[in-house]
């Protein structure tokens, strides 16, 4: 149980603050267009940066699957990209919400961001771990 709460709650919490975030109507985030047009698509990204982050962690300290643990950074990103569809699908159910595509590449990219930031991460552990046994 304590595993859970360490590695795979963290990413169940942030998606569900995703979810309850896109269940509130359009006029809460006019106080993110007031920093800029940009803000809100920065948000999207940032959610989903993080989203990867989480699912990662989660899937490379789960004990049942060894193909999970492997392959955890592609299914990260492929479960960000699920989920962001499935995300602005709900939106068509919030009043004063529409669902957008390009929501859906800026979920993408704060995804793939953060799984090139891993990626880069793990190859220069390596590295570096190679470097010491030699």
């Amino acid at each position: 149980m304590a595993s859970f709460i360490k590695y795979q709650f963290p990413a169940y919490l942030w998606a569900a603050l995703i979810f309850a975030s896109s269940a509130m109507p359009s006029e809460f985030f006019q106080r993110f267009a007031a920093e800029g047009p940009w803000a809100p698509k920065v948000v999207h990204v940032l959610f989903f940066f993080f989203l990867c982050l989480f699912l990662t962690i989660a899937f490379r300290h789960q004990q049942t699957s060894a193909f999970l643990a492997r392959w955890s950074l592609p299914l990260s990103i492929a479960l960000c990209l699920i989920f962001g569809s499935l995300d602005e699908v709900h939106q068509l159910f919030v009043a004063t919400r529409h669902p957008r595509l390009t929501d859906v590449l800026l979920d993408l990219s704060g995804a793939a961001l953060m799984g090139a930031t891993i990626w880069i991460w793990d190859k220069l552990r390596s590295v570096r771990r190679e470097r010491i046994l030699s």
